[in-house]
C-alpha cells in the first residue's frame, strides 16, 4: 500500500512538471483576456462618458476622450465630432450591447500589455435604432504609450442581421469598423465615422 502512495505520488508530480513545462513553451506574445465583468465595466464606463458629451452637446468633453495620437493624428477629428454632435441633437437613449459584451483585445508581451476594447451598442434616437461603435485602447504599453483612450467612434442604422442580411449602410459600417481590429494586425486611422455624412 505504501508503495502504491509512493508511485501514485510521483506520477502526480510527473504530471505537474510536464504541464509547468509545457507553459514555458507558450510564446512571450500571448492574448490574455480581462475578465469578462472588468471589460464589461470599463466599456459600460466609457459608453457613460459618450452619452454625457452628447447629452450635453459638449465638443470639448467628447474630444478629451480620444486619446493623445488620436487627437494628434486624426484627420478631421473636429468635423468629425461636430458630425457625430449634430447627428445626435436630440440625444440617445442607450439599449446596451445586444451581444451582451465588449470585444476585447489583451496582449502581453514580456510584461508589457496593451489592451483594446470594442464596444458595440444599440441606441434609439427618434424611435429609430442605430449601432453606435467604439474602439478604446485602456492600456497600451506595447504600440504607443499616447494611444489610450478612444481611438474610432462611429454611428449607423442598426441591422439585427447585417452579416446574413446586409444593407448599404451596414456594409459600409462593417467596413469601417474591420479597420480597428488590432489582433487581425489592422489599425486605421484615428477617426469618427457618421453613416451619410462621410467626406
Amino acid at each position: 500500500m505504501r508503495v502504491k502512495r509512493i508511485l501514485g505520488g510521483c506520477v502526480v508530480a510527473l504530471v505537474c512538471v510536464a504541464l509547468l513545462s509545457s507553459c514555458a513553451l507558450l510564446p512571450p506574445s500571448t492574448a490574455v483576456g480581462l475578465g469578462v465583468a472588468n471589460s464589461n465595466q470599463q466599456a459600460d464606463a466609457e459608453m457613460q462618458h459618450i452619452e454625457d458629451a452628447v447629452k450635453a452637446h459638449d465638443a470639448a468633453a467628447l474630444k478629451t476622450l480620444f486619446s493623445k495620437t488620436a487627437r494628434a493624428k486624426g484627420a478631421d477629428l473636429d468635423g468629425g465630432i461636430k458630425d457625430f454632435l449634430s447627428f445626435f441633437q436630440s440625444g440617445f437613449k442607450n439599449l446596451g450591447e445586444p451581444d451582451g459584451g465588449p470585444g476585447e483585445f489583451d496582449a502581453d508581451d514580456f510584461g508589457k500589455r496593451t489592451v483594446e476594447l470594442l464596444g458595440d451598442y444599440e441606441v434609439r434616437m427618434k424611435g429609430k435604432l442605430y449601432d453606435l461603435y467604439f474602439a478604446d485602447f485602456t492600456v497600451n504599453q506595447i504600440e504607443d504609450p499616447n494611444n489610450v483612450g478612444l481611438y474610432a467612434l462611429g454611428v449607423a442604422p442598426y441591422n439585427a442581421h447585417g452579416f446574413t442580411h446586409p444593407t448599404a449602410a451596414s456594409t459600409a459600417f462593417n467596413a469601417w469598423t474591420s479597420q480597428y481590429l488590432t489582433k487581425s494586425g489592422k489599425l486605421g486611422p484615428p477617426s469618427v465615422y457618421v453613416y451619410g455624412q462621410q467626406k
